[in-house]
């Protein structure tokens, strides 16, 4: 009955065994770990700040390279307004969702996930999609597994107009293998340091633009023929829209990541002051009961 109890010598009162040596241990190694935590968000934070800058001096000289060029051809053809009529809805569209690689990123891939999920849920049949990016393919492959059709991961960084050029060709490829008539990628777009917002871009399909470009009278083509300039034109045109879009991505991933490592560091700096004053509380609760205990055995003397 006395094994986990002492009695003083004068009082006789029960005094229960306070294991205030193994607290301190459970602390202080809580402490050293969630120090370590800050450490490596601090880090984080700094890398993704220099890539940050990196990404958006990558954004202000490359943003409008390709994009309005199709777009500034086909406004000055007078003809071509004049023919061009309402165009028919899309029967089928290839959904094109742009995403990382790499997580810790705050909530830009997940806006683009639900972004497409609100778009796909209203007519499954309707769509197709083409994922750019592996939180894209994780996240998207187990909701709609009958629509998913290929995704592209492990790009290379940073990206540049060769790798959107063939990520393009891909994706037109996959619009006309899966019946499409048009395309809609889906990007974060870079508003500021710590704001983001989620764009729709919607690009017509091969077929559309080659029947468009077919009106085009005021600009001409020596070599080559018309016939082939069109499909020239086209892959320019898309692959623009493209390496657009990755740029503002990745300039918005950064900045996300570096505003989410910010908040981490924060939050285990506050962590780390709680666990410091729960320490220090515990320390000196042991060194009360020692006193105490001291005294204690000093006036029973």
């Amino acid at each position: 009955m006395l094994k986990n109890a002492r009695y003083t010598i004068n009082s006789l009162q029960y005094v229960p065994k306070a294991n205030f040596g193994a607290n301190e241990k459970i602390i202080k190694a809580r402490m050293k770990s969630v120090s370590s935590i800050m450490k490596i968000t601090k880090a984080m934070k700094m890398v993704a700040a220099s890539k940050m800058r990196t990404d958006m001096n990558r954004l202000m000289n490359g943003k409008e390279f390709g994009v309005n060029t199709v777009q500034k051809v086909f406004a000055n053809e007078a003809y071509l307004q004049k023919k061009k009529g309402d165009a028919p809805p899309a029967k089928k569209t290839l959904l094109v969702p742009i995403t990382s690689d790499k997580g810790l990123c705050g909530g830009v891939n997940s806006g683009i996930v639900r972004e497409i999920k609100s778009i796909a849920l209203q007519n499954r049949g309707a769509y197709s999609i083409f994922v750019i990016g592996e939180k894209g393919t994780s996240a998207l492959s187990r909701p709609f597994p009958d629509i998913l059709y290929s995704s592209i991961s492990d790009c290379i960084y940073p990206m540049n107009f060769t790798v959107a050029s063939s990520i393009a060709h891909q994706a037109s490829v996959a619009a006309q293998e899966t019946g499409c008539d048009s395309v809609l990628i889906v990007y974060n777009e870079f508003k500021s340091a710590i704001a983001s917002v989620i764009k729709r871009n919607e690009i017509q399909s091969r077929k559309s633009f080659v029947s468009s470009f077919k009106h085009v009278v005021r600009h001409d083509t020596e070599e080559p023929d018309k016939d082939f300039s069109a499909h020239y034109y086209y892959d320019l045109y898309v692959a623009g829209q493209v390496y657009h879009a990755l740029l503002q991505n990745a300039a918005s991933e950064q900045s996300a990541r570096m505003n989410a490592m910010e908040n981490a560091s924060k939050n285990a700096k506050e962590m780390l002051d709680k666990l410091s004053l729960t320490y220090n509380r515990a320390r000196q609760a042991k060194i009360t009961t020692e006193l105490c205990e001291i005294i204690s055995g000093a006036s029973a003397v």
